[in-house]
């Protein structure tokens, strides 16, 4: 069915429906008619294109409105469902249903964690958290390829899945968020956050689970905590 989103769409649909509703009948009426004096004719094509259209405009632009209006609740829903109201990210379960989706050509999974979060919203207020988040979720559309899903899976971590990707091109990829978030996690909301992330990356292997694949991906951000923060472990030939 076409898109019904706007007034513009309502008019030109409605139109459409009118000229569907009034050229059979006028067709039928001038067939039916032909044997008629030419003036019982004219009178007979005036009902037959008049009446169809007095009633199926305004009915057809009243049930075009209704058809927009569900519309917009179902482009709601599904927004509602498939995005972070916060960040723009993918929600956590339209990511992780994307992700095994298109993990049929393998893929690599990448862990990302915002430093000391606890301490700019206890420093600075939630607000300010918030757009640190914010700037997070921005600084990872920019940093991963077209192709990449990127999603927020709870509190300030995020998750990146990289269709087919292997060892080779996670770890650019890696290093290219860490990068870019010490430049744009300088300063946020006029303060001086000093954002950085720590990243855990993990390639899917043949016959594993993305779930297996976070778990590694999981261990080795932990192990990039551990090694002093700002910077990322990648998951070694599947171990």
């Amino acid at each position: 069915m076409p898109s019904v989103r706007t007034n513009r769409d309502i008019f030109r649909m409605s139109l459409l429906i009118t000229l569907i509703a009034v050229m059979p009948t006028a067709a039928f009426v001038y067939v039916v008619t032909l044997a008629l004096p030419l003036q019982a004719r004219a009178f007979a094509m005036l009902l037959a294109i008049g009446l169809p259209l007095v009633i199926a405009f305004p009915v057809s632009v009243f049930a075009l409105r209704i058809v927009r209006m569900v519309t917009a609740a179902i482009d709601k829903i599904e927004a509602f469902v498939k995005f972070d109201p916060l960040t723009g990210a993918l929600a956590r379960n339209y990511f992780l249903e994307s992700a095994r989706q298109a993990m049929g050509r393998g893929g690599a999974v990448l862990l990302v964690d915002a430093d000391h979060f606890k301490r700019i919203n206890d420093s600075h207020g939630h607000d300010v958290g918030d757009k640190a988040l914010q700037q997070l979720g921005a600084t990872l559309a920019c940093c991963v390829p077209p192709d990449a899903l990127v999603g927020r899976i709870g509190g300030e971590e995020f998750a990146v899945f990289l269709p087919a990707a292997d060892q080779e091109r996670i770890e650019p990829v890696a290093a290219g968020i860490c990068r870019r978030m010490r430049t744009d996690g300088r300063v946020i909301a006029e303060r001086r956050i000093g954002l950085t992330v720590s990243i855990g990356g993990a390639t899917i292997t043949p016959g594993s689970s993305l779930q297996a694949a976070m778990k590694r991906a999981d261990d080795c951000l932990y192990a990039a905590k551990a090694a002093g923060r700002d910077c990322f472990v990648i998951s070694q030939d599947g171990r």
